[in-house]
């Protein structure tokens, strides 16, 4: 039997083991990278909707068939369980509920892939098509605003999904868009998982992250988080310290999704929104962030302006929400503290 000192020399072998394993599965491509090759890519997702519709409290998973054209022109064909996620939109969307999209491990390491099997499927949420279309691409683009800021964020892919039924055979298509699996994000930027659901203290958490985060969600006026309680945000680690990174922007003033918000802050939407629901900070270390945000602020108006699938009314007030944090953030009122 192996002595305690020889187990423990073995620790950093180990631990060196798992880092290369780490490495090799960020450097390899994902089944998300597959899909996450052009602007907007076809998947066609097969499974029992109908029965998905009646037991939207529970978590069971249904099997289906998701298939896709790869950037090499090869027809991709997978097995997948798909279940409901989230609180809210589960309930309150009409069409099709969010839903994770659970591949198989051992299928994706055959297919030389790497082992990152969760993507996060978000969908149209409204009866009216082109008012829910409206607010699905707005989060999109949330999205993409902060890919800009900072590579800590998730990657999200634009997706025209058709989705067949196949207990009834009814078919329906809508564009919807997927985020890439929190793995797959801890390993690019060479993170580990936190189990920990609540961080409480300032010090705890990286604070370039934190102030990004922080201004982030002001800039798009979202309060519909919680940095202490993980609302919205998911924690990572690094150097012992806890990364933020935040998701989920339907209840942004940006997004101005209608289910989310009163009619006033829709009609009016300078005048209401933004809140700072972030720690005490020093209002130079702000500034520096701020001017961080400010050097790229014309990468996110191409953002916005570059976008297809949105009508012209709704990247000018879009674009108009961002110009207005970024020209009157002397004004703003940033005492607030957790």
């Amino acid at each position: 039997m192996p002595t305690l000192s020889k187990i423990t020399n073995l620790y950093p072998i180990l631990l060196g083991l798992l880092s290369l394993s780490n490495s090799t599965a960020a450097q390899q491509k994902s089944i998300f990278d597959l899909i996450h090759y052009q602007e907007v890519t076809k998947i066609d997702l097969s499974f029992d909707v109908s029965s998905l519709h009646e037991n939207r409290r529970n978590s069971n998973k249904y099997p289906g068939l998701l298939s896709f054209i790869d950037e090499a022109g090869k027809q991709q064909d997978w097995q997948v369980n798909l279940s409901l996620r989230g609180r809210y939109r589960r309930q309150r969307c009409q069409e099709m509920p969010p839903l994770t999209i659970d591949f198989s491990k051992k299928e994706l390491r055959k297919a030389g892939l790497a082992p990152f099997d969760d993507l996060k499927l978000v969908t149209y949420c409204m009866d009216n098509d082109q008012i829910a279309r409206e607010a699905l691409i707005r989060e999109y683009l949330t999205y993409k605003l902060y890919n800009q800021l900072t590579a800590i964020s998730f990657r999200v892919q634009l997706i025209k999904i058709t989705i067949t039924d196949t207990e009834t055979r009814k078919k329906s298509t809508q564009l919807a868009f997927l985020i890439e699996d929190t793995a797959q994000l801890r390993a690019r930027i060479g993170a580990d998982k936190v189990e920990d659901m609540l961080v409480r203290e300032k010090g705890q958490f990286e604070p370039h992250t934190l102030r990004m985060t922080t201004l982030f969600q002001y800039m798009i006026g979202n309060q519909d988080w919680g940095l202490t309680i993980s609302k919205n945000i998911k924690y990572l680690k690094r150097a012992d310290q806890v990364i933020v990174v935040p998701y989920d922007f339907d209840f942004s003033v940006i997004v101005a999704a209608s289910y989310a918000m009163p009619q006033e802050v829709i009609e009016k939407p300078m005048t209401y929104g933004r809140a700072y629901l972030g720690f005490e900070e020093d209002p130079d270390d702000l500034r520096v962030t701020f001017n961080e945000m400010l050097s790229k602020r014309e990468a996110l108006i191409q953002v916005i302006r570059k976008c297809r699938h949105l009508r012209a009314t709704a990247k000018k007030e879009m674009k108009a929400y961002i110009n207005f944090f970024f020209e009157h953030y002397r004004d703003f009122d940033f005492s607030r503290t957790l």
